[in-house]
């Protein structure tokens, strides 16, 4: 339950916010639902596309980065937890 409460608050907060409130809360849900950054990211670069602006989807790429770091400090928690 809390998973999905992270996941919607995160995508009204790229549409209400400011990026930065935005990016908080894929951050820390990071943790929780690993794909949150790549899609909030996806969502981004989907809602503000501006053709001229660039040719590089930053929000995603930024967003892909932040779930690889997100899926490996999950693999070494759970193995820290487990190993005990």
């Amino acid at each position: 339950m809390i998973q999905a409460m992270v996941t919607i608050a995160t995508f009204i907060s790229v549409v209400l916010f400011p990026w930065p409130v935005a990016v908080t809360l894929a951050l820390g849900g990071a943790l929780l639902v690993p794909l949150l950054p790549l899609a909030a990211g996806m969502f981004v670069d989907t809602l503000y596309y501006v053709p001229h602006a660039g040719a590089l989807p930053i929000f995603s790429l930024f967003g892909a980065l932040v779930t690889i770091l997100a899926f490996f400090v999950r693999s070494r928690l759970a193995t820290g937890i487990m190993s005990r």
